[in-house]
């Protein structure tokens, strides 16, 4: 009895200890900011063309998920999109004349006290969307931690409309990458957090509920073991992988391995371009008339799981998990599946890992022994 009591002291203690940033879709953020009827009411007067765009839109609003946290002395704060895939932690500024930037909060460095530029250019190209400007330092906070002379991206470009249509006000690189200056490097290098570790738990179909935790783990949000798989240091959480089954039968698509990045920032389960057909047949999907696959929503229940074999470990991922639940006028809900952009990285099939996977794990990214986790939800 003293011993368990001992066990759940200790436990509380490691859990207060954790910086938590709660998350929210992109559409609880456009309900907060006035902007979901303009968005929902714009299509163009096409008829089935137009229920196809509100039936993307009311699916991808759903699919990316925002933190606040506050930059410079007082804080300004921002929704940024905690993003695995890259190391470099930007905000819309004041420096940017592009049309983009007008659709968002810009930091104005003239009004924060603690602020510091050398004035060195960055530029960033993502898959879709780019992003160039200039680096400053200054403080970060994030509930109760501030990380004091954080580097930050300020824009002064965004071509195209990308991120006027993404809605958050920047990104924060939590890569792998030491040597590029992530927040989680300054975390550490700080000793503002307990350990070198961080948690998503990503909510499927709350507005709330959501969080990224920095510290270490919270056991209240899984069951079992937390399953680990070694990751490639200076990278995006690059894995490779063992196996991959649809309904629990090989594929043999990986038998030499898969890799794959562990991916916050891609909303979807990107397949390898040469399997993303086969994938599909497999799993009864159908083309509609613009080419997208889909699945009769009705049948979601009987379609088939995919399993990953990650160091031993068997990871599923139901229907459930990869069929976007949000109903067309056909009856039809979308695959959230999609074709990564390269066939083969290190001589082995390439994945993304996104949230329609993250979603279905309490997934952890340990920086102090390159090393991710999952663990099944609780």
């Amino acid at each position: 009895m003293k011993f368990s009591l001992t066990l759940i002291l200790l436990c509380l203690a490691l859990t207060e200890a954790l910086i938590r940033v709660p998350l929210v879709k992109k559409k609880t953020l456009m309900e907060e900011r006035g902007l979901l009827k303009e968005a929902l009411d714009y299509s163009p007067d096409q008829g089935d063309l137009a229920d196809h765009i509100n039936f993307v839109k009311l699916c991808f609003l759903q699919m990316a998920y925002f933190g606040k946290i506050g930059i410079g002395t007082p804080p300004q704060y921002f929704y940024v999109h905690f993003d695995t895939g890259s190391s470099t932690l930007w905000v819309n500024s004041v420096y940017c004349n592009s049309d983009a930037c007008s659709k968002h909060p810009l930091f104005n460095p003239s009004k924060s006290s603690t602020y510091h530029s050398n004035g060195k250019p960055f530029s960033i190209k993502y898959g879709t969307g780019s992003v160039s400007g200039i680096i400053g330092y200054d403080s970060i906070t994030m509930g109760d931690l501030t990380v004091t002379n954080q580097k930050i991206g300020l824009s002064q470009s965004e071509p195209g409309n990308h991120f006027a249509g993404a809605l958050h006000d920047g990104l924060m690189g939590l890569a792998f990458m030491p040597d590029q200056g992530t927040i989680v490097d300054s975390m550490i290098q700080e000793g503002v957090i307990e350990e070198p570790v961080f948690a998503f738990y990503l909510s499927r179909n709350s507005k709330s509920g959501s969080e990224v935790m920095f510290g270490g783990t919270d056991p209240s949000y899984y069951q079992g073991q937390i399953n680990w798989v070694p990751v490639q240091q200076n990278s995006h959480w690059q894995l490779v992988f063992d196996g991959f089954e649809v309904d629990h039968h090989s594929t043999g698509w990986c038998k030499n391995g898969c890799t794959a990045i562990v991916d916050t920032g891609t909303s979807l389960l990107e397949c390898p371009p040469q399997y993303v057909d086969d994938l599909h047949q497999k799993l009864g999907a159908q083309q509609d008339q613009n080419g997208n696959y889909v699945f009769d929503c009705s049948e979601i229940s009987s379609l088939p799981s995919l399993t990953f074999v990650m160091n031993g470990a068997h990871l599923h991922l139901p229907a459930s998990a990869y069929v976007l639940q949000e109903e067309d006028s056909d009856g039809n809900c979308r695959s959230g599946i999609k074709h990564s952009h390269e066939q083969y990285r290190n001589g082995l099939p390439y994945w993304i890992l996104g949230d329609v996977f993250l979603r279905q794990f309490y997934s952890v990214f340990d920086q102090g022994n390159a090393r991710v986790g999952f663990a099944a939800l609780a």
